[in-house]
């Protein structure tokens, strides 16, 4: 075990959440647990049980043991922190399969709970380009009721049914009002086609030639975002060629890049990775789905802590990620993940910081 760790964590002790966040279970206590509890797969290996036992003790202990650990807050304070908050990752309802709403509803259940703005993103069409038409409901809705309308923001994926890394998609998506992202290619990646499907053939889209130099079609969208002032997203990639994107970004003169729910499996980066990108200066998307909902990233929402500490607040920005049909809505994912991550160990002022302050200077808005 390593040093200033914690074998075990007990309520009677009244230790402070700080301290049973550091519990790291021994061999001997996972050899005692064989003893008392199993896991219902017959394929598993004495290995991956051993590491299964580990962290199920692991998380298991904390949670109750957390109970006791003194974290308060009200239905009050969620309603604060919600309230002003922005979304930069909510799916919309404009696909072709199904999803929870339109982007009409989405804008509605944001009026009502008074967040700022959201960013809505659609996979296959530009989001930018219904923008206006859900404004103008979303606008009527809070009129009538009184309310400060959320703003709406979209812009383009990059997947290909908008040609791939098509410069001229971007540029037709520019006078859309509220057209604001530029997101690379994710479920047309060939890396995500890689990694999801276990597709070797050659098919799904690269950004860099065999030599590892950007492609000159994504060197031209890196000018188009610097020259309009757009958020850079990237896709489902991997850290070595997210590398490159944030140094041909950096290169064009982009002021915004946003690393994508840099913990998950089909764009997985490392603690120490998501840190040198923040050095060069690219926000990473704190993921409301990923630490809440099966399949977690990492470890959920001790992982989504540890990335507010580690990586720290100042370059993290919220992004719910949520709209699929089985989930909650995404102000219900905002309400939750904030008290999950306060739950865990986040402070008020680091989410104040990741749903709010950093989200709007991201979007180029002026501050609350």
């Amino acid at each position: 075990m390593r040093k200033g760790r914690r074998g075990a964590v007990r309520p009677e002790q009244g230790l402070s959440l700080k301290e049973i966040l550091r519990l790291e279970i021994s061999p001997d206590r996972v050899e005692r647990l064989k003893q008392l509890t199993t896991v219902d797969d017959p394929d598993v290996t004495p290995e991956v049980l051993t590491y299964l036992l580990r962290k199920q003790a692991q998380f298991a202990n904390i949670q109750y043991t957390r109970f006791l650990a003194g974290v308060h807050y009200t239905e009050e304070d969620i309603d604060a922190l919600v309230r002003g908050s922005i979304d930069i990752h909510a799916h919309g309802g404009s696909e072709p399969f199904e999803r929870l709403m339109l982007e009409d509803d989405l804008g509605i259940e944001a009026t009502q709970a008074g967040m700022r703005a959201v960013v809505i993103k659609t996979w296959y069409t530009p989001s930018a380009s219904r923008n206006a038409l859900a404004q103008r409901i979303v606008n009527r809705y809070a009129e009538a009721h009184g309310l400060a309308p959320t703003l709406l923001f979209g812009g383009v994926t990059l997947n290909l049914s908008v040609g791939g890394l098509n410069p001229e998609a971007v540029k037709k998506c520019l006078k859309f009002p509220g057209m604001k992202y530029v997101w690379l290619p994710m479920v047309d990646s060939y890396h995500h086609r890689r990694v999801v499907y276990d597709d070797w053939s050659g098919a799904g889209m690269h950004l860099l030639d065999n030599r590892g130099k950007a492609l000159p079609a994504l060197v031209e969208i890196c000018k188009i975002c610097a020259d309009h002032a757009l958020v850079l997203a990237t896709g489902h990639y991997p850290y070595r060629e997210n590398t490159v994107v944030v140094e041909e970004a950096r290169k064009a003169g982009v002021k915004r890049i946003e690393i994508i729910h840099p913990a998950h499996i089909h764009s997985k980066h490392t603690i120490k990775q998501m840190k040198t990108l923040a050095r060069e200066g690219a926000m990473l998307m704190l993921s409301g789905l990923g630490h809440l909902v099966f399949p977690l990233h990492e470890t959920g929402p001790v992982y989504a802590v540890r990335m507010i500490k580690e990586v720290g607040a100042a370059h993290l920005v919220y992004g719910s990620d949520f709209g699929q049909l089985q989930n909650f809505s995404h102000v219900l994912a905002a309400r939750w993940f904030i008290k999950v991550l306060l739950a865990y160990g986040a402070t008020r002022e680091e989410i104040v910081a990741i749903f709010k302050t950093n989200t709007a200077r991201h979007l180029g808005l002026p501050p609350a």
